[in-house]
């Protein structure tokens, strides 16, 4: 059972840090050919001009994203006591990784952003909580992840990310729950 636990939190951290090495690209990877035509179907939160209202800067510099989301907010996610997250330090890309979710603050600047929120991977969803957001859905063999990227500026997101466990199925609904939460605490 312990084993299983250390591969799922090995997954859920390469998953983000091999999502957020995608973003570091010029554009000559494979994220890159998805360039701001792209998206869900033109809605305008896929196009932008969301919640960010062209606002800059890193207004979430140094906060800790541990501080964002909690096992106990999303009861869907591992209430184990043993698994509490933990702040990974990965420059510009503060993350926090609990056993099956991981909460990333990304200032990576305005084409890190635009790469993020305009893929060809990343589906509109309906703003969160005044946040504009972005779904995308990852399968590696039999793991699977869902991520909610929420807007902040132009150039500074927070990526919310959860592993399926015991219902892949509902990975993605479990996503949007603990997305909603971090809105909520980006917001107050």
């Amino acid at each position: 059972m312990n084993m299983r636990r250390v591969v799922m939190t090995a997954t859920v951290l390469a998953c983000v840090l091999g999502l957020a090495a995608c973003g570091d690209s010029d554009g000559d990877g494979d994220k890159g050919t998805g360039g701001p035509g792209s998206g869900a179907g033109g809605s305008s939160a896929a196009q932008g001009g969301g919640a960010d209202k062209g606002r800059t800067g890193t207004p979430l510099a140094g906060v800790d994203p541990c501080t964002l989301l909690k096992p106990a907010d999303v009861p869907q996610l591992s209430q184990d006591d043993y698994t509490q997250p933990t702040m990974l330090a990965v420059p510009g890309k503060p993350t926090c990784s609990g056993y099956d979710f991981a909460v990333e603050i990304n200032d990576g600047g305005a084409d890190v952003h635009d790469m993020e929120f305009h893929s060809s991977q990343a589906k509109a969803l309906p703003d969160i909580a005044g946040h504009k957001a972005v779904m995308t859905e990852t399968k590696t063999g039999a793991a699977r992840d869902c991520a909610v990227s929420l807007d902040v500026t132009t150039e500074e997101y927070v990526r919310v990310t959860v592993t399926a466990g015991d219902s892949p199925a509902q990975t993605c609904d479990i996503a949007k729950k603990a997305a909603e939460v971090v809105a909520g605490r980006l917001s107050s």
